[in-house]
């Protein structure tokens, strides 16, 4: 635009100085046609600033178009980062979670462990308690002393012994064996 002012100017300079100097025919059909050359070539000159004008408005829409283009894509690729870094924080959280879990349980492990260790060797200790407990309990149901003599007699005459097999003791008959009894005599009286 500024270059069109410039030129106009020229032009309107140069035909002002053209009419008001005094020149012949031959110098005036010559200017006129400068003239109309220089006006030719302005408005070749002025039809290539608009064509130059358009590529460049049609090149700083597609710089606009671009860049908006690129804006958008750079706000999608900084979401999905975005979501990324969420999903990541997600993650190490939930690991973190995990590792105290683990510590946690690795804490208690040794000491479920020993719990239960002490508790078998409690029971250990205790059951000949409660076994002897429960001995006790029955014995306190005292046997008569005829049933004691009579388990003594049964054994001491019978020919498999349970309580003095051990022991070499002469064995007494009973009144129907006589050859026993005799026995029985013979190793009470030593003589």
């Amino acid at each position: 635009m500024r270059t069109l002012r410039l030129v106009l100017a020229h032009l309107t300079v140069a035909t002002a100085w053209i009419t008001t100097s005094g020149c012949d025919k031959n110098d005036d059909q010559r200017l006129v046609e400068m003239a109309q050359q220089n006006v030719a070539r302005q408005q070749e000159q002025n039809r290539r600033m608009t064509e130059l004008q358009r590529e460049i408005a049609q090149g700083a829409r597609h710089l606009v178009e671009a860049d908006a283009k690129a804006r958008s894509e750079l706000v999608s690729l900084q979401k999905d980062v975005q979501a990324e870094r969420a999903e990541v924080g997600r993650q190490r959280d939930e690991l973190e979670s995990e590792r105290r879990q683990l510590a946690r349980q690795r804490r208690l492990d040794p000491i479920i462990a020993t719990a239960i260790t002490q508790c078998g060797a409690m029971l250990a200790a205790i059951s000949p308690l409660l076994l002897c407990w429960q001995l006790l309990c029955r014995s306190n149901t005292a046997l008569s002393d005829d049933e004691i003599a009579h388990a003594l007699l049964h054994d001491l005459t019978s020919k498999s012994p349970r309580l003095f097999a051990r022991y070499d003791i002469p064995r007494i008959g009973l009144p129907n064996q006589g050859t026993q009894t005799s026995g029985a005599q013979e190793a009470a009286d030593p003589d």
